[in-house]
C-alpha cells in the first residue's frame, strides 16, 4: 500500500505539536494516508528528538526513538513561528491545509496572530486541534503538566497499587498516549462534520478530562456511595512471569468445576468458601494462594492458553519481548521493521485498529528539514536566494 491508498489522502494537515500527545496524532493521520507536515525549531527540532533513548546511548537528533516513532510516515520542515515572518509563512501553509495540530500554552497561538479565530477566515474549512494539559479554557488553563500530572489529577493513579501503599503512576506515558488518541478521535470527527456540513472547527483537547474519562466509572460509583479503592494484586507468579487467572469472580460455575478438577482438586468445586462468584470475590488471597501452588512450575502462556481454553478470563503479563513474539500481533502484522538513513533499521509498533482490513501505512521519520526545499521553493515558490536568507535569519 503507498501513502495515496490511504482513507484520508486527499487530506493534508500541519503538525506543529511536541512531545507525544499531538505527534501521536499527526502519525495516525499519516497512517491512514494524510499528508503531514512536521513543523519543527530551526536546529532543535521536536522536544522528542533530546528525550532518546538513542543508539549505543549516543545523543543525536536524528535517532531518538521517541521521536522516530510518534514521527513516522510524515514530511519535516524547519520554521521559527515566533518571528512575524515565521507565522506570516505559516497562515500561508494553513490556507492549503485541512488540519493544524498544536500543543502550545493557551493563547500563545493567538499572540502570534495564529489562533483558531485568526486562521478561521482565511480557510473556513480548517480543522484546528489544540491539546493542552487542562483545555483552553477554565482556571487552569495556564497550569503546566506532563504524563505524571495528568495521571494523578485525572485520578487515574488514585485506584492504582496496594491498599496500605501510596497509589503509583502507570508506567511510561501512558496518558499522552491516551490523549493522542482523543485528539486523533476529535479530529477525525471534526473532518467528518466538515466534508458534510462544509466548515471547520476547533477541537479543544484536555488531557486532564482524557484521563478522567478512564475513571468516570469511579465518579458514578461514588454517587452511589461505592467508594473506590485501591485492592490487592490478583496476580500470582508462574514459572516465567505473572498470570492473572480470572477465576476470583470471573467464571460460571460448570467452569469452576472444570477447573478444579484440571487443578486436581475437585473438592473445591463444592467448598463454601468458593463454590461461588461472590465467595471467591470475598476469599480472593485464599483462592490465589491455592492457584499459585498450582501455576508455579508452569509456563505462564501454557497456563494462559489452558484457561483460556476452558473459556475463562485468564491472562499473563507480558514483557516486550512477548509482544514481538505474539502469534496474535504476528498474524494481524502488528510490527513492521523500517529502515532510517541514520538510526538504522528497527521494529516499529503500528496502529490499535486496521481499516476494512488495511493496516497503518507505515514509513520512517523525517530528518530535521528533510523537506524544506520541497515546500519552500516547489510549493510556495521561494527563491534559493531568498530560502538562504531565511536560514540566516533563523527562520528555517
Amino acid at each position: 500500500m503507498t501513502q495515496q491508498d490511504g482513507v484520508l489522502s486527499d487530506i493534508k494537515a500541519l503538525d506543529l505539536s511536541e512531545g507525544v500527545s499531538g505527534p501521536l496524532c499527526g502519525k495516525l493521520l499519516a497512517g491512514m494516508g494524510a499528508e503531514v507536515i512536521k513543523i519543527e525549531r530551526p536546529g532543535a527540532g521536536d522536544e522528542s528528538r533530546s528525550a532518546g533513548p538513542f543508539p549505543n546511548d549516543d545523543p543525536n537528533l536524528e535517532t531518538s526513538a521517541a521521536y522516530l516513532y510518534l514521527n513516522m510516515g510524515k514530511k519535516g520542515i524547519t520554521l521559527d513561528v515566533e518571528t512575524d515572518t515565521g507565522a506570516s509563512i505559516l497562515r500561508r501553509l494553513a490556507q492549503e491545509s485541512d488540519v493544524l495540530i498544536e500543543s502550545y500554552s493557551p493563547g500563545f497561538m493567538d499572540s502570534r496572530v495564529l489562533g483558531y479565530s485568526d486562521l478561521e477566515p482565511l480557510n473556513p474549512e480548517l480543522v484546528y486541534t489544540s491539546i493542552t494539559p487542562f483545555g483552553q479554557t477554565g482556571p487552569y488553563r495556564e497550569y503546566k503538566g506532563g504524563d505524571l500530572i495528568i495521571q494523578a489529577v485525572g485520578a487515574l493513579m488514585h485506584p492504582i497499587g496496594l491498599p496500605e501503599k501510596e497509589p503509583i503512576k502507570v508506567g511510561g506515558s501512558a496518558a499522552l498516549y491516551s490523549v493522542g488518541m482523543s485528539a486523533f478521535s476529535g479530529t477525525m470527527m471534526a473532518l467528518y462534520v466538515r466534508d458534510v456540513e462544509g466548515y471547520g472547527q476547533h477541537v479543544d483537547i484536555s488531557a486532564m478530562q482524557t484521563v478522567t474519562v478512564t475513571q468516570i466509572h469511579a465518579s458514578i460509583h461514588h454517587q452511589f456511595g461505592r467508594i473506590p479503592t485501591r485492592r490487592e494484586s490478583a496476580l500470582v507468579e508462574a514459572a516465567d512471569g505473572w498470570v492473572n487467572p480470572g477465576l476470583e469472580i470471573g467464571v460460571q460455575e460448570d467452569t469452576w468445576k472444570k477447573v478444579c478438577d484440571l487443578m486436581g482438586l475437585p473438592e473445591l468445586a463444592d467448598d463454601p468458601a468458593f463454590n461461588t462468584r461472590e465467595a471467591r470475590r470475598m476469599n480472593q488471597q485464599d483462592l490465589l494462594a491455592i492457584i499459585g501452588n498450582w501455576v508455579a512450575q508452569q509456563p505462564k502462556e501454557q497456563i494462559y492458553h489452558t484457561l483460556q481454553g476452558l473459556r475463562t478470563i485468564a491472562g499473563y503479563v507480558a514483557t516486550v519481548e512477548d509482544l514481538r513474539n505474539s502469534e496474535q500481533l504476528q498474524f494481524r502484522e502488528f510490527f513492521k521493521t523500517i529502515d532510517h538513513p541514520e538510526a538504522g533499521e528497527a521494529v516499529y509498533p503500528g496502529a490499535p485498529y486496521s481499516v476494512d482490513g488495511n493496516a497503518l501505512i507505515q514509513s520512517r521519520a523525517p530528518l530535521l528539514g528533510e523537506h524544506n526545499l520541497e515546500v519552500y521553493r516547489d510549493r510556495l515558490g521561494y527563491s534559493g536566494a531568498e530560502l538562504g536568507r531565511l536560514r540566516g535569519l533563523g527562520i528555517l
